[in-house]
């Protein structure tokens, strides 16, 4: 689970209440100032009847698919993928290319990207063919994925919008109710009531929609830098070179601290097997 989006929505709501809270004389202040039905049915109401109206249903059936993306914890491996490219290279330079079709089927790494593009260059394809074809798959990819946040950006330009249409409401009711015997009193109570609405829209914008989206925007980022990972990584199996190259190559998508933590876990292997052959060796001799 997701635990820092959890955990900063519920310190902003929280820190917000708080502070409500905190600047009002008494609870019942607060609930007769901030709690009013008519205003969440025309700010959370409209926005959503607005958004509805403008995105595809296609778009608002795959929120909840989207929002489980959302809460998943997991981050790509680019040191799993760099060393899962760099084993088909060294495959592919001993066998040939076609030996990659079975290899990259049994391999731990299950990736649907990772398969197509291997089966484009098995299939013998140019290179040039090769890198427009997965280009175009990375578009198409890039295309369906904007639907994941479009439905959250429009709802957040929704929400404040109707926000103010609740206010103005609210004032228009309020200037042609307005007692004049009451004073002041009752245009200031008048004006909270307008306000509400207002209130209710930014919070829905800022501390709901606008974080989802831009979550979202971050999760597609770093699987695109995966998928043009990959498209480098086969393309240069394609041509031939040398798998410690094409590593190299593909380690500029990866931080230095992430090459050292692998270079250390490199060496603790080569550690490991050297002392196991001169275990061996002292038995032997033994």
């Amino acid at each position: 689970m997701n635990i820092s989006f959890i955990l900063g929505l519920l310190a902003g709501f929280g820190l917000v209440i708080f502070g409500i809270i905190s600047s009002s004389s008494s609870l019942s202040q607060v609930t007769q100032s901030f709690v009013d039905f008519p205003s969440m049915y025309i700010t959370f109401g409209g926005a959503i009847a607005a958004t509805v109206m403008s995105v595809p249903v296609k778009y608002l059936k795959d929120v909840p698919q989207n929002m489980k993306v959302l809460m998943k914890r997991e981050k790509i491996d680019l040191n799993l993928y760099i060393d899962t490219i760099e084993e088909l290279a060294k495959e592919a330079r001993l066998k040939g290319l076609l030996v990659l079709e079975e290899k990259v089927n049994s391999m731990d790494l299950q990736d649907e990207f990772l398969k197509y593009c291997v089966m484009l260059i098995v299939d013998a394809i140019e290179p040039t063919k090769v890198r427009a074809q997965i280009e175009n798959e990375i578009d198409c990819i890039e295309a369906r994925h904007a639907s994941a946040w479009k439905v959250f950006d429009t709802l957040a330009a929704f929400g404040p919008a109707f926000g103010m249409l609740g206010t103005l409401i609210g004032l228009i009711n309020m200037l042609a109710n307005m007692d004049t015997s009451q004073g002041a009193d009752a245009l200031g109570k008048g004006m909270s009531t307008a306000l509400v609405t207002t209130f209710y829209g930014s919070m829905l914008a800022n501390m709901v929609c606008a974080p989802i989206s831009n979550r979202l925007k971050a999760k597609h980022d770093e699987e695109m830098i995966a998928k043009e990972m990959i498209m480098e990584g086969v393309l240069s199996i394609q041509s031939g070179e040398n798998p410690k190259y094409i590593r190299e190559k593909l380690n500029s998508y990866i931080t230095y601290k992430e090459r050292g933590s692998e270079a250390a876990e490199a060496d603790g292997e080569k550690s490991k097997k050297s002392a196991k052959r001169g275990k061996k060796k002292s038995e032997a001799n033994a």
